[in-house]
């Protein structure tokens, strides 16, 4: 890329070409400018990312892809929606939330300019992943709860069985077995309530 102008125009035609709603890292762009036949370094792709930001061309969001771009539009103010897993980024608009920004501005003593919420969650698709990953992690704690429990049930059984035969028998080791087990299993059940509140 020759000249500040055309490497200017280029980004811009780049950012324009975008669906709506897309967003953009600086390594895509860059990708993008070499597919389009140009030589350019991330560096540089970044001072221009900066220059652009300051002409109010594009901005930035942040999102667990890391930063991204989009363009700037004209009378399109949005804010973002991100899965914090994903990267799934949603726009939308809410009058509420710009009148929010607003508010603040003015109780605060700023002359509003504009605002922009970036709301992090989870999105649907993988809230319902989490959901069916702590379940199977649940179950696999409550299996293994059951297994415990059993065990220590059999060393108690065996222990009774021990004494009923023989009074004199030292069974306390097997009753130490048994009591070890049945701390473990309740240490499992608090580690599976946990993961229950930690979803509630």
């Amino acid at each position: 890329m020759k000249t500040r102008s055309k490497q200017r125009d280029l980004l811009l035609e780049i950012f324009s070409s975008l669906p709506q709603g897309q967003h953009i890292s600086a390594q895509e762009l860059r990708d993008r400018v070499v597919e389009c036949g140009g030589e350019v370094s991330l560096s540089t792709i970044y001072r221009a990312l900066d220059r652009l930001s300051e002409e109010g061309e594009i901005r930035s969001i942040m999102s667990a892809r890391g930063q991204l771009w989009e363009a700037v539009v004209a009378e399109d103010h949005h804010d973002h929606l991100i899965c914090t897993k994903c990267g799934l980024t949603i726009e939308f608009h809410d009058d509420l939330l710009s009148g929010f920004g607003r508010s603040v501005a003015e109780r605060k003593g700023y002359e509003y300019q504009e605002s922009r919420f970036d709301i992090f969650g989870f999105c649907k698709d993988c809230k319902e992943y989490l959901d069916k990953a702590t379940v199977s992690h649940v179950s696999a704690v409550l299996e293994n709860i059951g297994s415990l429990m059993d065990e220590g049930r059999r060393l108690i059984d065996k222990s009774s069985r021990l004494l009923n035969e023989d009074k004199d028998r030292n069974v306390g080791s097997e009753i130490e077995k048994a009591r070890v087990l049945m701390k473990q299993s309740l240490e499992e059940c608090n580690k599976a309530l946990g993961l229950l509140d930690y979803e509630l």
